[in-house]
């Protein structure tokens, strides 16, 4: 992280807007921010927390006292960088606050905005924006200003923080959350995962049923059977089809020629139909060759007798309008002289009317100006008033703190303790806990050996148990053998029993077949005569012709026994599915118990009970041997459970017995190694305790923890006191600046009320003045209304003059297209009766050349143009289909080349076809159902063995995920990645704080997370840090600071770029502070840039660049900054 730019106006005193560029300022590494004391230096750090967090944590309540107490509005903006390996994002948060009751502010605008090629605003609400930056720096407030920022009062924090609470702090610090919940969180998730994709595994294995090799081979055979009745039939409806197709395509020929023959019956029966529409049509074309010179004649007669009525209608309308011209024109003539008259007084009494309204309305602004002076006046005095009475309140409160700090400061000095005694005691204390601790890691060691020692008892008898019960389970191996015996003895008796009604089937096929063979003999011979050759051998003699059987077998029945050999082949390979199976687990079963020679006795004593047999119908033996192949295999798959299931439980106890075995092995030695440790610190406790009374004689060992309490009560007390002073001193500072302002204020109020008063004179002359300007007395009727009735007066003058010569124009035109309609009517009259004389003599002329007596005989002869189209129609649709038919007829006869068919023919062919499509159909479905459950089958076998590769794997990641949830339990991982950062940043610090004090003193960390003090100086004895004095207290926790500043990393991602200071320097002396200049100096070489804010002259000497904050001055201007460069 790093800074770009601070803006703040409005904080404590800075009152204009003043803007800090960080990004100049930090070119160099090091820089300094000085100022007097109170000037605002501390200010600048607030302004940044009150940015980033809306918080100044040194104010009540956070927020309480932090307005400039001229202003109404506060106002700060901070722009920040953040560089990663993913490049740098910049940042601006702006927050700006109003003044509420008292001492209190409110927000009033929040937001975050990320800069780039636009401006994006991330959050706008105060809660959003808060949650933005925890999240973008990883950081709260508090671990802010310890780590980061350091204000007045937050320098040594750190230092004293407890284990549990630096711990959390450096978790957030070094984003360790990661490590903690989030991991839990993740592993949960995956370990439920992985066991519900066991589970899913599982259910699919089981859900697959049998996928066997057997089965798979058989049904690939059944399917290879099938297809090649497939490809015979297919063969046959092909010849079949052809034969259909001819005889279709002459049935279709056949019958088309009998609907074309009656298609041509219609069409003679409608020839005279025809013949009458064509006359018709010819003289309804006649008549309308003349029906245009007759609507001519009567068209041309009618528009003469119209012209001559609308001749009639103008002359009336122009004799009316002649006489309403004359009369607008009289009274346009009056109304002008009327405006001309009238019209220049009122346009002079508008003009004095303005010109009072004008002064009027300055003498009623000057009244209002008056009365809020004299409220000026009044409110100034009140708060000159009050003004007063502030100033001397404060100057009363400002001697009463005075006189308390002087009483704080001699309580102070009354509880100092010399330090060679302090250094003493603190010495007595630190080895008697030594010694103490010696003791309580004996105890603990104890107690240690006799849990130890507890646990290999129990694990003793816990081996013991396990011993007897692997020796229970060997005896069950025995009964699950004998078990798997007896059920392959029944599948050896069933599958003999198959066999021979398999081999009886043959025996009945064969019989079948050989009688079937006699008697096509039997009927080939009784078709031989004498002389006539013999269509088997040739032969002219048939000296011994074959006899025919007594029963001919019919076809029903040699299909019945090919039926019933395919029934008998799938329980053909579940029985020696089953014997496999049933083997396979008997080798297992003596494979776990190591038994050699022993195997599966023989099946003659199946044999020999399968010899009996069954007289019971194909059909039923059938039923009960498919019955009896799912009764053994449930049989299987329950004993098949039972051996897994017991192995698993064997298994389990072997291994739960070895890890018992590993267990008392491992306590063993852990139980021998507490025996010598023990012995070891107990010889280290008694040459502690001897040490102590030899060197601390004149102390008692029982009570130097109450030397110590009262100690350290006297040195809290004094610490209290301390804050206490430093308080008082800000507080003082405050309330004399307070003072200064006060009376600043009191004077100012008094410099208003004399203005006030100076301005009120002035404006009463000058109401005087214009009261004198006016041009006549002002009455009781308002200006305004006078001057509306004058311009009332102006405007109806204006608008009758306008609406008497609109009458007049609107007349004069009126007149005029009454004329030009009279003489156009004139003219359309003559050319009309012209019209009308040659449209009759070329009427007459056209009638006597046709054979139509009149016009009303033409008007009734013409038809409509859809009774034509629909004529024309008619008729071509005739000669068209006459002609189509014709010609259909001789092409159908042509193809069909004197060939004809009868319709039972044609019933008999598509019958066959059917039947063969039937066929073929039934057979594709067997194929097709065939080839499904082939496809089935092979993917179930193929699942299956992915599945159980996929089972085996989930289970070793299950395991795994199992084994990471027992060593990651609780927060002990983060507890001790914390516990890592603590001891990393310590020994950094260590190194610095060697530098700066010349190794005396190095920094460790205790065995309760606590920082302890190793004074190298006086043979390394360890100590509290509350034992430091000031300015050794400074350089550790600047030790500190430095070493975590240097390794922060804001969410494990951006690097911390800078660091301010604001305490401490005061308290070093001129050697001192140049060691830790130096130690600054080469610390801001790597990348990192450090802020020093102080008043100390040498260290203002030292710093190239500088930030110099002049302080706020009594006239009222705030705090100003300016960039000062060496």
């Amino acid at each position: 992280m790093k800074p770009i730019r601070l803006t703040v106006a409005g904080l404590h005193s800075f009152r204009e807007k003043q803007v800090i560029e960080f990004d100049k300022l930090c070119e160099g590494g090091l820089f300094g921010i000085f100022g007097p004391t109170g000037s605002g230096k501390s200010s600048i750090l607030d302004a940044m927390t009150l940015a980033l967090y809306g918080n100044v944590e040194r104010a009540a309540n956070n927020t309480n006292g932090i307005m400039n107490h001229a202003e109404q509005e506060l106002v700060v903006s901070f722009t920040f960088e953040l560089a990663s390996a993913n490049g740098k994002r910049k940042y601006t948060v702006e927050r700006s606050f109003k003044r509420s009751e008292g001492l209190r502010v409110k927000t009033a605008i929040s937001r975050l905005i990320e800069e780039g090629s636009e401006r994006v605003v991330l959050a706008d609400k105060t809660r959003e924006v808060d949650d933005q930056i925890k999240q973008l720096l990883g950081l709260e407030m508090k671990d802010f200003t310890r780590a980061v920022v350091l204000p007045q009062g937050k320098f040594a924090e750190f230092l004293s923080l407890k284990g549990v609470e630096r711990r959390q702090m450096l978790q957030r610090l070094f984003n360790l959350e990661q490590y903690g919940d989030q991991l839990n969180k993740k592993l949960k998730t995956r370990f439920i995962n992985a066991t519900a994709k066991l589970e899913t595994i599982c259910a699919e294995q089981a859900g697959l049923g049998n996928a066997s090799k057997e089965t798979l081979d058989e049904q690939l055979q059944q399917l290879e059977q099938l297809e090649q009745e497939l490809k015979q039939q297919q063969l046959y409806l092909v010849q079949i089809k052809e034969r259909y197709e001819r005889d279709k395509e002459l049935w279709q020929w056949q019958k088309e020629k009998e609907y074309i023959e009656q298609q041509l019956e219609k069409c003679r029966m409608e020839e005279t139909e025809i013949l009458t529409l064509e006359q018709k049509r010819q003289k309804a074309e006649e008549a309308e060759r003349l029906l245009p010179y007759a609507q001519q004649y009567e068209q041309a007669k009618r528009e003469v007798e119209e012209w001559e009525r609308e001749m009639k209608r103008i002359e009336q309308q122009l004799h009316v309008t002649r006489q309403q011209y004359e009369q607008a024109a009289e009274a346009y003539r009056f109304i002008r002289a009327k405006k001309n008259e009238q019209e220049p007084k009122l346009l002079q009494k508008k003009e004095q009317l303005l010109q009072a309204k004008q002064l009027w309305e300055r003498m009623q602004q000057i009244e209002r100006e008056m009365k809020d002076i004299r409220a000026r006046i009044s409110e100034t005095m009140a708060k000159e008033k009050q003004a007063q009475q502030a100033f001397e309140h404060l100057s009363q409160l400002y001697e009463r703190a005075l006189d308390k700090q002087k009483s704080l400061k001699e309580q102070w000095r009354q509880k100092q303790v010399p330090a060679q005694v302090k250094e003493r005691i603190y010495r007595a204390y630190e080895e008697k806990k030594e010694v103490m601790v010696l003791d309580q890691a004996l105890q603990e060691i104890k107690r240690e050996y006799r849990q130890k020692q507890e646990s290999y008892d129990r694990l003793v008898q816990r081996e013991s148990v396990y011993e007897k019960q692997l020796e229970e389970g060997k005896k069950a191996w025995t009964a699950h053998f004998q078990r798997i015996e007896r059920l392959y003895h029944r599948v050896c008796e069933k599958q003999i029993q198959l066999e021979k009604l398999i081999y009886k089937i043959k025996q009945k096929q064969k019989i079948a077949e050989k009688t079937r063979l006699q008697h096509a003999a039997a009927s080939l011979a009784a078709t031989l005569t004498e002389g006539s050759p013999c269509p088997v051998c040739g032969s002219l003699h048939h000296p011994s012709p074959a006899l025919s059987s007594s029963e001919q077998p019919s076809e029903q029945e040699l299909l019945k026994w090919d039926e019933e050999l395919e029934r008998a082949q799938p329980l053909a390979s579940s029985f020696q599915s089953l014997k496999i199976q049933l083997e396979q687990l008997a080798e297992a079963v003596m494979q776990e118990e190591n038994r050699e020679g022993v195997a599966l006795s023989d099946a003659s004593r199946a044999k020999r009970e399968a010899e009996e047999e069954s007289y019971a119908p194909i059909d039923v033996q059938f039923h009960d041997l498919a019955a009896e192949v799912k009764a053994l295999q449930q049989d299987y798959f329950q004993c098949r459970e039972a051996i897994n299931t017991m192995l698993e439980r064997r298994r389990t106890l072997e291994k739960q017995r070895q890890e018992i075995v590993n267990q008392r092995h491992s306590l063993q030695q852990e139980i021998e190694e507490r025996l010598a440790k023990y012995q070891e610190r107990e010889r280290m406790k008694d040459e502690r305790m001897q040490n102590w009374l030899a060197i601390y004689e004149d102390l008692s060992f029982t009570a130097v923890e109450q030397m110590m309490d009262q100690l350290r009560a006297d040195e809290k007390e004094a610490q209290l006191l301390q804050e206490r002073i430093d308080k008082s001193v800000v507080f003082l500072e405050q309330k004399q600046e307070e003072c200064e302002q006060a009376k600043e204020q009191w004077q100012q109020l008094q410099r208003q009320r004399a203005d006030a008063l100076l301005l009120q004179q002035m404006k009463q002359q000058q109401y005087k003045e214009y009261e004198q300007s006016l041009p006549f007395p002002i009455d009781e009727q308002p200006l305004e209304h006078r001057l509306a009735d004058v311009e009332q007066q102006l405007v109806q003058l204006q608008k009758q003059e306008e609406e008497a010569y609109e009458a007049y124009n609107g007349m004069q035109r009126q007149y005029q297209l009454l004329e030009a309609k009279k003489q156009a009517a004139i003219q359309a009259l003559s050319e009309g009766e012209k019209r009308l004389e040659q449209a009759e003599d070329k009427w007459r002329e056209m009638l006597q050349q046709s054979s139509f007596a009149n016009a009303d005989e033409i008007r009734k002869t013409p038809l409509t143009q859809e009774e034509k189209n629909a004529m024309a129609e008619r008729i071509q649709q005739f000669r068209e289909n006459w002609l189509k038919w014709q010609n259909e007829w001789q092409r159908v006869t042509d193809r069909m080349n004197g060939m004809e068919i009868s319709e039972e023919q044609w019933q008999q062919s598509a019958s066959m076809l059917r039947q063969q499509e039937e066929k073929t159909t039934e057979l594709i479905k067997q194929v097709a159902s065939a080839k499904t459950r082939v496809e089935e089958l092979t993917e179930k076998h193929k699942r299956f063995q992915e599945l159980e590769q996929q089972r085996m794997a989930v289970e070793r990641l299950v395991q795994q995920y199992r084994e990471l949830q027992n060593v990651l339990r609780g927060n002990s991982f983060v507890e001790f990645m914390a516990e890592e950062q603590l001891i990393r940043v310590t020994r950094d610090a260590s190194e610095r704080l060697g530098e700066l004090t010349r190794q005396r003193y190095a920094i460790e960390v205790d065995s309760e997370g606590g920082f302890m003090i190793r004074d190298d100086a006086n043979g390394g004895v360890r100590r509290p840090v509350t034992t430091l004095s000031g300015g050794e207290t400074f350089l550790t926790s600047l030790s500190l600071s430095l070493a975590l500043s240097a390794q922060i990393q804001l969410r494990g991602e951006y690097p911390l770029q800078f660091f301010f200071l604001d305490e401490g320097f005061g308290t070093l002396d001129g050697e001192l502070l140049d060691v830790v200049i130096s130690a600054l100096e080469r610390l801001q070489a790597n990348d990192m840039a450090i802020g020093v804010i102080s008043h100390v002259q040498e260290l203002r000497a030292r710093l190239p660049k500088r930030l110099i904050v002049e302080p706020a001055e009594p006239s009222g201007r705030g705090t100003r900054v300016k960039l000062e460069v060496m």
